[in-house]
């Protein structure tokens, strides 16, 4: 579903919203005298309508008038449904300058008073580049094509002090802890569909996996799911709410 927002764009706006590639726009945004374009990509438009979905609630639960980080942001569809939950701030890292400058002239269109700004980065970078830490964290994607993704649930750890609402793909049905990772070369990238620098690769998690990593990161699991059984082969998913654990004697 587009993200349909009640605000009119000049003509100006129009055309410099007509000029953002189509591969930026993961999820797309109806205003009331515009269509943004629309991702090639059929599977994307589709993971980010469900996605959207799942996550909902627990935005909306979680980010009223707090500080929230959102990696992998892309075109900053969740910075977005936060901002207009009630979030106080908003920092989205992207890797992708494209995707980051569509990011961008949606926010200077919406009409918030949420303080909203984008960070073209690597994920891994986040402790060397902010010297804060936010309330909440966003972590919906991307974590199934880094490298590490340990380190950077613990560095996520480092910088949030409330909740963490992550979802990751990939998923496999599963007993146990474990998980494996499939290397990819350039050439075979997804098509450019990676959502990280250097991801060249997919991890496949167990549930079991994923909860053990949390854990590693300092978080506990206050909510978790997946799509219904039959949407599994489809949107092979897991998702959590978790809030933000003390590391003194219990890490």
């Amino acid at each position: 579903m587009a993200l349909k927002l009640d605000i009119e764009l000049t003509d100006e706006q129009i055309k410099r919203m007509k000029e953002i590639p189509e591969t930026s726009w993961f999820t797309s945004v109806s205003y009331l005298n515009a269509d943004s374009p629309v991702h090639p990509n059929r599977e994307f438009i589709l993971n980010n309508e469900y996605k959207q979905q799942m996550v909902t609630d627990w935005i909306s639960h979680a980010v009223k008038g707090k500080s929230v980080l959102d990696l992998f942001s892309a075109n900053g569809i969740f910075t977005f449904l936060a901002a207009l939950a009630g979030a106080r701030e908003i920092v989205g890292v992207e890797y992708s300058k494209e995707r980051v400058e569509c990011a961008e002239f949606l926010a200077s269109t919406l009409k918030t008073d949420c303080k909203i700004s984008f960070v073209e980065m690597d994920v891994y970078k986040i402790n060397e580049y902010f010297d804060r830490k936010f309330d909440v964290g966003l972590c919906l994607g991307g974590l199934y094509h880094v490298a590490d993704p340990a380190l950077l649930l613990r560095l996520l750890g480092d910088v949030i002090t409330e909740h963490l609402i992550m979802q990751t793909s990939q998923v496999l049905s599963f007993p146990g802890n474990w998980a494996k990772f499939i290397v990819r070369g350039k050439d075979l990238t997804l098509k450019g569909m990676t959502s990280i620098r250097g991801g060249y690769g997919t991890w496949r998690y167990t549930p079991g996996c994923l909860r053990e990593l949390l854990l590693h990161g300092g978080f506990r699991i206050l909510e978790e799911t997946r799509p219904p059984f039959w949407k599994r082969r489809r949107f092979p998913w897991y998702l959590a709410y978790c809030e933000r654990i003390n590391k003194i004697g219990y890490l």
